[in-house]
């Protein structure tokens, strides 16, 4: 799972912070999970919510040892003062949370055993305050020395259930304005109360007292039990016994029989940490010659360079027989000419300038030229990305032109993709997708990519060469690249027609549930079209294109609780293309939880 370390400076010096901010995306999948989805609508089943709450007890009996094998360990007379007052404030929480457990059913501490799922946590909170670590040696607490740091790998693993329920209470808290009769309005009151942030908050500093003698190897002893405690924790509300049906995990209801489940996504930014063409910018950078190298004299500056006569016979192997077309006169046969490297380097410069300007000035127009629209008009947002979709093939034949693409060689291209950094979660999100029989999906990126074998050896490893890939391509005589770009996937249009293009091979034995994943204004018509458009981090000019055209964005989750309220009702769900919603998302992790349901980890 990738960390989210924007930590405010200040902040950055506590253990207890650097945890959160690393885990907290981990502790948002729990908004995810069935149960808490039934919650937040209100819809859950009275059974489930009191199978949940009786477990309460036996959590509270694992804190309680936790904190009096703190104390007992701990050197510090402060610390064993802030244990006790701890304790208290935990055995008042409990109180508080068995009062309203009680109005619901007073027999339910009788009704309810341990749960395996409950176990799992009350297992592992034991095992860290006996010493008991995963890659510590269990000599190294045999000294009294050693033991004094048990406390703080104790409150490591005890944290994280406390953080994620008061984070949790906030995130559910906006789904009861407006709805006084919500059935679990007082206990997502009780989590999100500032009592239970005060015990939070209070075990958080404790711990960073705790640390402060801590080495940097004990430290991230810390941050291993605090990850594990919060993944338990979402494990814990992941298993919890419903029997009602929930509009996710969309695997969940999916009929292999009936259905076929089909994605699609962009690659570029959305699945790529880095864009495709800055890396075959660099590429071409890189590995031009430079102006000092092989030079004949009195060569022009920005001439391209000239094979020396003496070259070796070996070195002209593979090089093309027939030259481009923008190939200089003066350049011999068979070789792909490659630009000096200075001379790239301007030229991306201006090529990168001059498209990001008239980028803006192309949307800028776009908006002005088309009158502001109340609800979705997708006819006259078609009409206006016209403008977008002839700018971009302008711009690649102006890229083609311009033969900053020469020469880059085809192997290593295929080997710079497979090194390639994607988005975290991204390669096991399809994975997953790919391993689960029961969807029956197929997998398709849609991309404006120059080169679509960058994309095709991205996925070539770990079991994602199923991957259908879309995007433009290159043109290769023996190995070079010619410059050349053969367009296929230019923008708006062009993928639009592709989906459709993928939709219609189909055989009609199957209804298709289409999903796109997408960030960016050539990416709006298809998210329009899929039944579920999701959006990853939405740029900003997305937004601006699609609210003018009556395009509405609103959270993922939002959403889900939304659909899970109809559902409730009608028993039945949809989700239709051109309804004029898009769902927007931060991270992988939360479209992984939403169609497959399962925990992701990294």
């Amino acid at each position: 799972m990738e960390s989210d370390m924007n930590i405010p400076r200040e902040e950055a010096m506590y253990i207890s912070r650097i945890c959160w901010y690393k885990f907290k995306k981990v502790a948002r999948l729990a908004l995810y999970t069935p149960f808490v989805v039934c919650l937040a609508s209100g819809t859950l089943k009275n059974d489930a919510f009191l199978s949940f709450l009786g477990q309460d007890n036996y959590y509270y009996k694992a804190f309680a040892k936790a904190y009096e094998a703190a104390e007992k360990y701990t050197d510090d007379d402060d610390a064993k003062y802030a244990l006790r007052d701890l304790q208290r404030i935990a055995t008042r929480e409990f109180k508080v949370q068995d009062s309203l457990l009680q109005e619901w059913d007073a027999d339910i501490g009788k009704k309810c055993t341990l749960n395996p799922i409950t176990l799992k946590f009350t297992e592992f909170l034991k095992a860290t305050a006996s010493g008991k670590i995963e890659g510590v040696c269990a000599e190294k607490f045999e000294t009294e020395f050693e033991r004094t740091k048990l406390p703080a790998y104790i409150f490591g693993a005890m944290i994280p259930c406390l953080r994620l329920y008061a984070n949790l209470g906030k995130e559910l808290l906006v789904f009861l304005q407006g709805n006084p009769t919500h059935q679990y309005r007082i206990i997502i009151r009780n989590y999100a109360s500032e009592s239970l942030e005060e015990l939070a908050k209070k075990n958080e500093n404790l711990l960073d007292k705790l640390s402060i003698t801590l080495t940097s190897h004990e430290l991230s002893i810390v941050e291993k039990l605090y990850e594990k405690a919060m993944k338990i924790e979402v494990g814990f509300l992941l298993g919890q016994p419903l029997d009602q049906k929930s509009v996710i995990p969309i695997s969940r209801e999916h009929n292999l029989d009936e259905e076929r489940l089909v994605i699609f996504f962009k690659f570029d930014s959305t699945c790529s940490v880095i864009d495709s063409s800055a890396i075959l910018a660099e590429m071409t950078i890189v590995s031009a010659p430079k102006s000092d190298e092989n030079q004949p004299e009195n060569q022009p500056e920005n001439q391209p360079e000239n094979q020396p006569e003496n070259q070796p016979e070996s070195q002209p192997e593979n090089q093309p027989e027939s030259q481009p077309e923008s190939q200089p006169e003066n350049q011999p046969e068979n070789q792909v000419v490659r630009l000096l490297s200075e001379v790239l380097n301007s030229t991306w410069d201006d090529i990168c300038k001059d498209y990001t300007g008239e980028y803006e000035q192309c949307i800028d127009t776009l908006l002005l030229t088309h009158e502001k629209a109340e609800k979705l008009d997708y006819e006259r947002l078609h009409k206006a990305l016209e403008q977008l979709s002839d700018f971009e093939k302008r711009a690649n034949t102006r890229v083609s032109e311009s033969g900053v693409l020469r020469g880059l060689r085809l192997d290593g291209i295929k080997r710079v993709g497979e090194l390639m950094v994607l988005q975290d979660g991204c390669k096991n999100f399809f994975q997953s997708i790919i391993k689960n029989e029961q969807l029956n999906a197929d997998i398709h990126a849609l991309s404006c990519c120059w080169c679509s074998d960058l994309i095709r050896s991205a996925f070539s490893s770990d079991g994602l060469d199923v991957v259908n890939v879309h995007a433009n391509e290159f043109i290769f005589e023996e190995n070079l690249s010619t410059g050349v770009i053969v367009s296929k996937v230019e923008g708006p249009f062009d993928k639009v027609q592709t989906f459709s293009e993928v939709l219609n091979n189909y055989n009609d034995d199957k209804k298709n549930l289409t999903v796109h994943i997408g960030d960016t204004v050539s990416d709006l018509l298809c998210l329009l079209q899929a039944d579920i458009g999701i959006v990853i981090n939405p740029s900003p000019n997305l937004m601006r294109v699609g609210n003018h055209f009556g395009v509405s964005f609103i959270p993922l989750y939002r959403g889900i609780i939304e659909k899970q309220k109809t559902y409730a009702k009608k028993d039945s769900t949809s989700w239709n293309k051109l309804s004029g919603v898009l769902y927007t998302v931060s991270s992988w992790a939360e479209i992984h939880m939403f169609i497959q349901g399962s925990i992701y980890t990294d």
